[in-house]
């Protein structure tokens, strides 16, 4: 079993939209509760911060009139939800 993680922000109005990382295999073997090491997560945060930027970059290009401002890196740092899977 392969466990993965990644993190999510959400980029509020008028952006709305889940922003996704990278994601990371954290373990390869079979544990019941094993979780990422808080520097697996850390290692995820300049994808995170770079998927945010892109996606205010996106939206404002398709609305040049009304530009929306990317939250600040720490910001998105404190307000990212970290987030689990297991695949086989």
């Amino acid at each position: 079993m392969k466990y993965y993680v990644w993190l999510e922000y959400y980029a509020a109005s008028p952006v709305s939209k889940n922003v996704k990382s990278d994601e990371l295999m954290y373990y390869d073997g079979h544990q019941h509760g094993v979780q990422p090491s808080q520097t697996q997560v850390n290692t995820l945060s300049q994808s995170l911060i770079g998927e945010v930027d892109s996606a205010y970059d996106t939206y404002n290009k398709a609305h040049v009139n009304n530009p929306a401002s990317a939250p600040a890196p720490n910001v998105i740092t404190a307000d990212r939800t970290v987030k689990t899977r297991s695949a086989q």
